[in-house]
């Protein structure tokens, strides 16, 4: 006879498996590493960005800076006065170099011999003047000007139309006239 009473109670362990509490993590972790990567190539397209926008604008200063040196160097070849004319060829000279530097300092005596002689009053005027083509060291410009001119065999004044393929090369921080050549 089997003693009555409650029947013993019988435990088993519960076998440990995964847990079902909350959401995985593996995808919170993919997620972040992607946003990572997304913000990566976001800071690296930026300072692409920025780079090419500091280059543009610094190909844009130095075509309006060697516009503007072509522009005042036409008017100071075509503003030789007699009354002038030492001062105002070394304006010319300074604004030069190569080629163009030493073609006018080779005729320099010649040609302030005849202005002298002549007593020439000239002045320029730029009516319009286009870059062509520019680096951050070089540029090619279109210029035209306007000369105004009278001497003792015209005491009337005359305009005279010069056209100019200017070409000028940036040196020491400054841009000069390195060959000039006459346009049509």
């Amino acid at each position: 006879m089997a003693p009555h009473g409650p029947a013993p109670l019988v435990t088993e362990p519960l076998q440990e498996g995964p847990r079902t509490t909350g959401p995985s993590r593996r995808p919170l972790v993919a997620l972040g590493t992607v946003v990572a990567l997304l913000a990566l190539v976001a800071v690296a397209l930026a300072a692409v960005l920025l780079s090419r926008l500091a280059d543009r604008s610094a190909l844009d200063e130095a075509r309006e800076d060697a516009l503007r040196a072509g522009r005042q160097a036409v008017v100071n070849l075509d503003s030789i006065s007699a009354a002038t004319v030492d001062r105002d060829m070394d304006r010319v000279v300074a604004a030069a170099t190569g080629t163009f530097k030493e073609q006018f300092s080779r005729s320099r005596e010649d040609l302030k011999q005849a202005i002298v002689a002549n007593a020439t009053e000239s002045s320029g005027r730029v009516i319009s003047a286009g870059v062509v083509s520019a680096d951050e060291a070089s540029a090619t410009l279109l210029v035209a000007a306007d000369r105004t001119i009278k001497d003792r065999t015209n005491p009337e004044a005359q305009v005279v139309h010069d056209r100019w393929r200017v070409y000028l090369e940036k040196r020491d921080g400054k841009w000069l006239v390195e060959k000039l050549d006459p346009v049509g």
